[in-house]
């Protein structure tokens, strides 16, 4: 009889699959990465074809390490991240990237969801909300409203769980876990699925794309197809059974599945499942989630949203000393830090505070105080809060008896120590480390019959290390701090939402426009020529500038540099105002190669300038789209264009928020190195060229090495307007010649541009055009 199984981790950066035996042992691991695409700020997606093909890759290589003949596998499961989104066609095929967790395009979808006041919200702190952008309805919701076209071909919208379980087997299921805990189903309900939610919030077409057969953990979903066991190298017709979420399954793999227990998952931030066997809702805590493990065992969740990112920060600030000289400085400063305290929310609470603005707090500094002191005191707050989520749970009736741990904390006495002081539990350590794998083993040895239920495999599979008890003495001790912990959020949150406001980025500009109203735009266009002035003859700069504007340039291209940025020197605004008032029909088109760009915007307008264009590479900048966009609003303020410079090795990726965004113009791509004229055009920008011109109806300048053989070809990539120095200024033909040449070539070239895009994933058309699509997408 085959007696191995595999399990698998679909995690947020790779797949990764491991081999067990009966017993619960791993013979080998294996994992395979696959690529994340930031489309937008807050916008995280992924390509499901690439999580199939690491699921073959990291499955294959796992057993060929294992020496485990393909024949001696008995069953697979699989785990995934949750709530992660993928719209699917009647064939089963992908509509669109996937929507991954971390995404929070839906917040505002997100807020209604949680206003609609429905019963299915308790599981969301007891019906007081809020409802998380990362769930499945508020992307759903998000995809009605915004890719309506999407939503409405969609046959099936779903998870990765989901997904990779239909190529598997071609059965088209949920998960119990899944949806209970993300989609608002409960066991409880008649029919499980949230109707009146759906309703309220006008998506009742979503119930039914969603999987119609929701089955409990363990269950067989059904054998390999042909083709996945040829993708898989495994028998086809191998029972696969279903999984669910990865830190749930975890729970599975760390044994914890009986009413008292509850698992932590430690690693960038804390989870909290605890296990109970009575239903209850209430603020300060997610759930409870009825029948999401095993029927009849429920689950209840907290959650620190910066708990091990937090430890990995002080120990950068203070030098990056190893993790062993700080756990060994910390432990010898006592209980309490003499006096030092802090606030464990770095990037907000979860619960039980449920605050996105919350920051992270150190109270009580002295002389005194040292980095032991520091890294003892950030350890107890972490310890502090996870205390608070116990009290929580405590008060709505469900009491931790033990805490079964994994994850980076396990790596510190000090940590597990204080974390089981503090709250008077032992912790429990379990001897793999890798508790969603095992738990999708454990799974599947059920599936295939190794053991009869999840319960006897647990007892089977997962084996205890050892058990951290905690010290009642030093628990007593700790009581009147933790009462000072609890004190600080209230004192400190008026003031952290008052930075918050002060901080709030400026107002977001409407979407991109579709595309008809961006070929109405691209029609009022002009084809520009904008000659610059750093070939002109500063000896006679006004006659010069004189000149090529009586020839019909349209623009005057006036490069600033300020010698740090670029390795030259130019002229500053009080030339820029000598133009002014000397050549007043001159559109002054000035590129600030410059450090710190905000400086020059007031002293720019009042100079003159018509377009203050700026770099994103520019140090006071930052490569910060949030104050690129409040810079460019403050040119706009004055009266000038807005314009945004990218180096010519800078992917245009870089600017696509503020492209998306409307927040800019102009944007200037430079084919050459800035600073000095005379420069061979570059073809590299082409792709990048083309590809910025299917998403942006605007003006865009290329700015070097232009001249009467090239302007053409430049201008078919996309360009309109195109800043040519020598050509014009010391050409071998006049002004008078070469400003109308180029005019003429330019709109000649313009009638090649293809139509814009109207969603945002334009199809590119050639191979170069798709390497520099891909580095769009990555935006």
């Amino acid at each position: 009889m085959p007696s191995y199984v595999i399990g698998v981790d679909g995690g947020t950066e790779s797949l990764r699959a491991g081999v067990f035996d009966a017993a619960g042992t791993p013979l080998s691991f294996a994992s395979a990465p696959y690529p994340t695409a930031f489309p937008a700020p807050g916008w995280a997606e992924q390509r499901p074809a690439d999580w199939w093909t690491a699921l073959g890759v990291a499955v294959k290589e796992a057993a060929a390490s294992a020496g485990v003949p393909p024949a001696d596998i008995a069953a697979l499961c699989v785990d995934t991240t949750c709530c992660t989104v993928v719209a699917l066609d009647e064939a089963g095929q992908a509509l669109r990237p996937a929507l991954l967790w971390m995404d929070m395009r839906s917040a505002a979808q997100a807020a209604r969801v949680a206003a609609a006041g429905d019963e299915a919200l308790a599981v969301n702190g007891g019906g007081g909300g809020p409802v998380s952008a990362e769930w499945m309805i508020p992307k759903a919701l998000w995809l009605a409203e915004k890719e309506p076209e999407v939503f409405e071909e969609a046959a099936t919208i779903c998870e990765y769980q989901d997904y990779l379980n239909f190529n598997l087997t071609g059965r088209m299921v949920a998960s119990v876990n899944n949806a209970s805990i993300r989609w608002h189903y409960s066991t409880q309900r008649p029919g499980g699925w949230p109707t009146g939610l759906l309703k309220a919030i006008g998506l009742e077409g979503l119930q039914a794309k969603w999987p119609q057969e929701v089955l409990p953990l363990g269950a067989v979903v059904g054998g390999l197809t042909p083709a996945a066991a040829a993708h898989l190298g495994l028998p086809e017709g191998l029972p696969v059974a279903q999984g669910g979420a990865d830190a749930d399954i975890g729970m599975i793999g760390l044994g914890v599945i009986k009413p008292g227990q509850l698992a932590l998952l430690t690693g960038s931030s804390h989870l909290h499942l605890g296990v109970t066997d009575k239903i209850f809702h209430g603020r300060g805590i997610w759930g409870v989630y009825p029948d999401a493990l095993l029927p009849g065992v429920h689950m209840v969740e907290g959650g620190q949203t910066s708990t091990g990112s937090a430890v990995a920060w002080l120990r950068k600030l203070v030098g990056e000393p190893g993790y062993e000289a700080l756990n060994a400085e910390a432990a010898a400063v006592p209980p309490g830090c003499e006096g030092l305290l802090c606030l464990d929310h770095f990037q907000g609470n979860r619960t039980p505070h449920t605050d996105a603005l919350s920051r992270g707090a150190i109270a009580g500094l002295t002389l005194r105080h040292g980095r032991g002191h520091l890294f003892r005191a950030l350890i107890e707050a972490i310890c502090f809060g996870t205390e608070h989520i116990f009290e929580t749970m405590r008060g709505q009736g469900y009491s931790p008896a033990s805490v079964t741990v994994a994850g980076g904390a396990t790596r510190s006495d000090l940590w597990l120590q204080t974390h089981a002081d503090v709250s008077n539990v032992p912790f429990v350590l379990t001897k793999v480390s890798d508790a969603p794998a095992l738990g999708c083993a454990i799974l599947a040895a059920v599936a295939a019959g190794l053991h009869p239920d999840v319960p006897a495999a647990c007892a089977a599979m997962v084996h205890q290390d050892r058990v951290v008890q905690p010290d009642p003495q030093r628990h007593a001790e700790y009581a009147s701090h933790y009462a000072a912990y609890k004190q600080l959020y209230p004192a400190l949150q008026p003031g952290f939402h008052a930075a918050a406001a002060r901080c709030a980025p400026p107002p977001k500009a409407p979407p991109p426009p579709p595309a008809a109203e961006a070929l109405a735009r691209r029609a009022q266009l002009h084809s520009i020529v904008s000659p610059s002035i750093l070939s002109a003859d500063f000896a006679n700069l006004q006659s010069d500038v004189q000149r090529v504007v009586d020839a019909g340039a349209e623009w005057v291209h006036v490069d600033v540099f300020d010698g740090v940025f670029v390795p030259n020197l130019t002229i500053g605004p009080p030339v820029v105002k000598s133009l002014h008032n000397r050549v007043p029909g001159a559109f002054l088109d000035c590129h600030l190669c410059v450090v710190h760009p905000e400086a020059y915007v007031e002293e720019m307008a009042a100079s003159g300038a018509a377009q203050f264009t700026f770099h994103i590479e520019a140090p006071g900048i930052d490569f910060n789209c949030t104050t690129a966009a409040a810079l460019a609003a403050k040119a706009r303020k004055l009266g000038m264009r807005a314009g945004i410079a990218l180096q010519k090795d800078t992917p245009a990726s870089t600017v696509l928020p503020l492209v998306a965004a409307g927040a800019v113009d102009t944007v200037l791509l430079l084919s050459v190195r800035a600073g000095f004229g005379g420069q061979k055009f570059d073809l590299a920008v082409l792709p990048k060229l083309r590809a910025l011109r299917e998403r942006f109806a605007g003006d865009i300048i290329v700015d070097g090495g232009i001249t009467l053989a090239n302007a053409r070809e430049v201008a078919e990539a996309g360009a309109n307007a195109l800043v040519a120095g020598t050509t014009v200024f010391a050409g071998p033909q006049p002004a008078e010649v070469a400003v109308p040449g180029l005019v003429d070539l330019i709109a000649a070239g313009r009638e090649a541009w293809p139509a814009p895009a109207s969603g945002e994933q334009p199809a590119p058309t050639n191979g170069a055009q798709q390497a520099e699509q891909r580095e769009l997408s990555l935006a």
